[in-house]
């Protein structure tokens, strides 16, 4: 099968027509990085869109509470100060203002446990998630598993960080820290020492989080791409590549290491496009590495055969 392929026809070959695997081959490694590139590049955008419309979505809905909602606040150096009496808690849905959170502690902390094998119990606040409450006889007990965590504000020191022990994420801030509760424990704390030139307030707020909002199209657009590109360069040339030159010596078919991950890179195809597909619907598999590992490797099989078969005078790619 000699024919020039541009993106278009070696992304739907990819799927279906082993044969065009001898031509992939033909091309090179580095065509073949080109083309993961340019197929990552564009599953992220499909996923990168939804998250940047959520995302912004969220940070109008905090912009709002703050604005309308909130107690009167500072953070000044180094120490947060709450216009209230009582223990605030709010309830807010949502996922990425606790991802910040969880990411930016999980870069400057280790892990820091409390109470971890206490008995923990999730929250079940009745007050609407856009409304902060101060009243914390609404704490109570619930199975529920709705995607959502709780703010629990106190500068008076009315109550301490063990009140996390009582939720499934949430998140406590006092005068001087925030402690980050994730799966039933708490993982990690930020000290407001270490933020002493930062000056915030009520009217400054929503500026920040404008920033924020600017700067998330650039991160999803820009960086999360270049990551998975990368990731994806290292599980072909580490992981699959490797795997491939074995399956080829199984298949009587000598494979050298370049051509054996071009060959991964190209078989990539099906896995980027589920693992696009599962991320837009919203579903969360913990184990795809594995099935997307399966699934390249399976495919990288079928276009050995398909190589094997098609000349069998040349079952040597050494060279």
């Amino acid at each position: 099968m000699k024919k020039i392929m541009g993106f278009k026809d070696k992304f739907a070959y990819s799927f279906f027509n082993f044969e065009a695997y001898s031509e992939f081959l033909a091309q090179g490694l580095r065509k073949s990085i080109l083309y993961v590139f340019l197929v990552t590049l564009l599953f992220s955008v499909i996923i990168n869109v939804k998250e940047i419309n959520m995302i912004a979505s969220e940070i109008s809905v905090v912009q709002n509470d703050l604005s309308n909602n909130a107690p009167n606040f500072e953070f000044k150096n180094g120490v947060l100060s709450v216009d209230s009496d009582e223990t605030i808690y709010n309830k807010h849905e949502g996922d990425f203002l606790f991802y910040l959170i969880s990411s930016f502690i999980g870069n400057i902390n280790t892990v820091n446990s409390l109470d971890s094998d206490a008995i923990s119990i999730q929250d079940n606040l009745e007050n609407d998630s856009s409304t902060f409450s101060i009243d914390d006889s609404m704490l109570s007990v619930s199975t529920d598993q709705s995607n959502y965590y709780t703010f629990i504000i106190d500068t008076k020191g009315k109550t301490d960080k063990n009140i996390l022990n009582s939720y499934k994420d949430a998140v406590f801030l006092d005068s001087n820290s925030i402690y980050l509760r994730k799966d039933y424990r708490t993982v990690g704390t930020i000290n407001f020492s270490d933020f002493s030139s930062i000056n915030i307030n009520n009217e400054n707020s929503g500026y920040y989080l404008s920033i924020i909002k600017i700067l998330t199209p650039i991160v999803f657009f820009v960086v999360n791409p270049i990551n998975s590109f990368i990731t994806n360069l290292i599980l072909g040339f580490l992981i699959l590549g490797p795997f491939a030159v074995s399956i080829g010596s199984f298949m009587g078919v000598k494979l050298k290491y370049s051509r054996a991950c071009t060959l991964s890179f190209y078989a990539m195809s099906l896995p980027l496009l589920l693992e696009a597909l599962i991320h837009v619907a919203g579903i969360i598999m913990p184990e795809f590495f594995l099935i997307f590992s399966i699934i390249t490797l399976i495919y990288c099989s079928l276009a050995i055969r398909e190589i094997k078969n098609s000349d069998k005078s040349e079952l040597n790619f050494m060279k």
